[in-house]
């Protein structure tokens, strides 16, 4: 099922490869790179890869990588693009998959996107050019001036889980008004949980309803047998400190 379908994110990739056609300012550049195994958001398996080697997009600065346009962040990003309405802010612009596929609903009013690379912002107005709905501020979003949000996304984590999570959730929590706060990786840092110990946390109902909604897409999915679970460790202490501000 969407988003795990090949046909739904062969075609996402195709479309944003024919609109991403400025590729370079200044050191900031957008490459073209081949995943050589199976791997996408809550899947990965070193030994099977894709068909003819799947062609991705990488949005990188000297050696720090920024983004992928791939299955992964395609598949990472489905659950909080369908969700999100009226006034949305967005930590982390990238190539501007998620600020794209979100003005395409009639449901959000409004964008404010936090950048702090100008070169980023500036690669993105290239390509995308300007639309009235969006407002991209180029600054530390931790010292960002004080908001209200009906969906508050926050997407600078570069694929990986850590507790950074659960420290910019009471950071940014506590500089805005936020109603709904999400943040990429969300539910598969849910799906890693124990069932014994996610018992006893207070998880918010929005959270629990992506996480589920995205297992049963995945479960039909090709990929359910290939299911990587996050560090066991790393997964119990981000709940723990999670448990302490929900």
């Amino acid at each position: 099922m969407i988003p795990f379908e090949e046909e739904f994110y062969i075609d996402k990739l195709k479309i944003y490869h024919d609109k991403l056609k400025n590729t370079k300012i200044n050191n900031l550049i957008i490459s073209e790179n081949y995943l050589n195994r199976l791997e996408g958001y809550l899947f990965l398996e070193d030994g099977l890869s894709y068909n003819n080697k799947l062609q991705i997009l990488e949005l990188t600065n000297g050696e720090k990588r920024y983004m992928e346009l791939s299955p992964k962040e395609i598949q990472g990003s489905f659950e909080a693009i369908k969700k999100v309405r009226g006034k949305v802010g967005v930590v982390g612009l990238g190539m501007g998959y998620f600020v794209q596929e979100i003005l395409q609903k009639e449901e959000v009013t409004d964008i404010v996107v936090y950048e702090k690379d100008k070169d980023v912002i500036s690669l993105y107005e290239a390509n995308f050019g300007s639309n009235k709905r969006v407002k991209l501020i180029n600054c530390d979003a931790f010292e960002a001036h004080k908001e209200t949000f009906d969906f508050f996304y926050v997407d600078i984590y570069n694929y990986e889980l850590s507790k950074d999570v659960v420290s910019h959730f009471i950071k940014f929590n506590e500089l805005h008004n936020i109603e709904n706060y999400l943040f990429w990786g969300m539910e598969h840092f849910l799906l890693s949980c124990k069932v014994e110990e996610i018992a006893w946390v207070y998880i918010p109902e929005l959270w629990m309803g992506m996480a589920k909604d995205l297992f049963e897409r995945f479960n039909d999915s090709k990929y359910i047998d290939y299911f990587k679970q996050l560090d066991e460790e790393l997964v119990k202490d981000v709940l723990g400190c999670f448990a302490k501000v929900l």
